[in-house]
């Protein structure tokens, strides 16, 4: 037994016990043992502005528990039912995941750009490209890729090692 890690462990568990839902601490962070306790987590987006390099982010809810799908699925807001993507913790779309949003309606040429928050820059391993986006660029410490619409797995140069994503109509 390693004790130093042992004693990191219980207390990173403390810390976001302490704060709350593990999903307002680092979205996705607890993982799953059943259905009810995943974690699922909605992004919206708005379009990038002129002289700008990445979209704003407008909002970023997490849900948990019985129910957490449906409850999230209704966080997002009217204006921006265009699901843009959905990003996985693991290959071929498992674990938990976030479902992004944009609030400027499908991807055109310049379509959306932003930077994951520090859990999902670390943890991104496959993602959906999806309403009329048909590229995604990835890049991180490591290198970068372009891809299409599905990606079950961004390769070992960008997985759990993603810091910016722009996707488009290409």
């Amino acid at each position: 037994m390693n004790t130093p890690r042992t004693a990191l462990a219980l207390a990173s568990a403390a810390l976001l016990a302490a704060v709350g839902s593990p999903a307002l601490a680092a979205p996705g962070a607890a993982a799953p043992s059943a259905a009810s306790t995943a974690t699922h987590c909605v992004l919206v987006l708005d379009e990038v502005k002129a002289g700008e390099q990445v979209s704003d982010v407008q909002s970023y809810s997490c849900f948990s528990g019985p129910g957490a799908s449906a409850r999230a699925a209704a966080a997002v807001p009217r204006a921006a039912q265009t699901e843009l993507m959905t990003w996985s913790e693991h290959a071929d779309w498992g674990g938990e995941y976030t479902k992004v949003y944009g609030s400027a309606g499908p991807c055109d040429a310049a379509g959306y750009s932003f930077n994951p928050n520090s859990y999902w820059s670390t943890h991104l391993s496959s993602l959906l490209v999806d309403g009329g986006c048909t590229k995604a660029f990835l890049s991180g410490p490591r290198g970068n890729g372009t891809f299409g619409r599905s990606i079950p797995y961004v390769g070992d140069t960008l997985n759990d090692a993603v810091t910016y994503i722009k996707i488009w109509r290409g």
